[in-house]
């Protein structure tokens, strides 16, 4: 039965172990492997900060984005018309609203309403129809989807800069591995038998 390890006693031995299997080329690839998972942990609380900052600026955000709007019930003018697209059928129906006294109307994309159908929209101070404002759940969403996006960049770019110092070393061992099996067998043009 063959057995596979990869603890942190494994590289710290190829570290620091004075075993001639031990190639420089393999504690260079040891040190590259800590550093980045020492790079990949301390990255949690950077990212986990810069996080936190996104979701209070954008909690500021929409939170004025709120005090600013306001919500309304507005009424369909008339039945809602079929819009074919890509995607499916949606509809556009012509509403109507009344801010500060004034009437208002609009065509919105909704679903299929009729005449006199209520439907809510957002205005602005003007009484324009503004989108929704986004709630505190999407500034969570947002905040966590940045933070780990950054977490995952670098850790992604330390796993590729191993990647790549990884397929380095590896052909560089198969140049030495290739050199070392010519000189066993004796295609050396006969180096082996003068160095003596």
């Amino acid at each position: 039965m063959q057995t596979f390890t990869l603890g942190f006693g494994v590289w710290f031995q190829r570290l620091v172990a004075r075993n001639p299997l031990v190639r420089s080329s393999d504690r260079v690839e040891t040190i590259a492997v800590l550093l980045i998972v020492a790079l990949a942990v301390l990255a949690i609380p950077v990212a986990g900060a810069a996080g936190t900052a996104l979701h209070d600026d954008l909690a500021r955000q929409f939170a004025a984005q709120r005090s600013e709007r306001t919500e309304l019930r507005a009424t369909a003018v008339s039945d809602s018309t079929s819009v074919s697209q890509a995607s499916g059928t949606s509809f556009r129906t012509q509403i109507q609203w009344q801010f500060v006294g004034i009437t208002r109307t609009d065509s919105v994309r909704t679903a299929e309403l009729h005449a006199g159908d209520p439907v809510d929209i957002w205005v602005d101070r003007d009484g324009q129809r503004v989108p929704a404002p986004l709630t505190d759940d999407e500034a969570v969403s947002q905040a966590v989807v940045a933070a780990l996006t950054g977490w995952l960049t670098v850790a992604g770019t330390g796993v590729g800069a191993w990647a790549l110092l990884r397929h380095r070393l590896d052909r560089a061992r198969y140049t030495e591995w290739d050199r070392a099996l010519d000189d066993l067998a004796g295609n050396d043009d006969g180096r082996t038998n003068r160095a003596g």
